[in-house]
């Protein structure tokens, strides 16, 4: 069954970034600002995602985004995708006396969220993994009981 994002996925993946002016603003706003290496990748991605948003209106999950990259054996990046890289390779390497950028830990794998799997997962009483299952019966003999004193009211003084 293919993915319903994966029209938005492709347009993400061929989005001229060179064409996005706040992109190219934030961009080297974010390389003469002092962030970590590790830090870098990862806002560079959350800042596409949003300027793509917003330029765009469709919706795009990150994580979702990535697990899809992996499914699909999508390991060609774009033209744009490159460019950036580079330039943000270049800056990041005078900045830093030529330490390499650390991309990410590869070991938990990734956790998608989808939507519509949860739907299916509901609609066929099948159990929601994490979600705790709560009966439909209130157990009597487990009630507590009060021993306090109920309040008096004003009125009642």
């Amino acid at each position: 069954m293919a993915n319903p994002q994966d029209h938005v996925y492709q347009e993400f993946l061929n989005y001229s970034w060179e064409d996005c002016t706040e992109y190219q603003k934030y961009l080297k706003e974010l390389q003469q600002s002092e962030v970590a290496e590790a830090e870098l990748s990862q806002l560079i991605d959350q800042a596409k995602s949003f300027f793509f948003c917003q330029k765009t209106g469709h919706i795009l999950n990150l994580e979702e985004f990535e697990d899809w990259k992996l499914h699909n054996d999508d390991k060609e990046e774009s033209k744009s995708e490159k460019d950036t890289n580079r330039l943000v390779e270049s800056d990041t390497s005078v900045s830093t006396n030529n330490v390499e950028t650390k991309v990410g830990d590869d070991d938990d794998p990734p956790y998608s969220s989808n939507y519509h799997n949860l739907i299916e997962l509901i609609m066929s009483g099948k159990p929601v993994p994490g979600i705790k299952p709560i009966p439909d019966v209130v157990l009597k003999d487990q009630g507590s009981i009060s021993h306090q004193s109920q309040r008096t009211k004003p009125w009642e003084r």
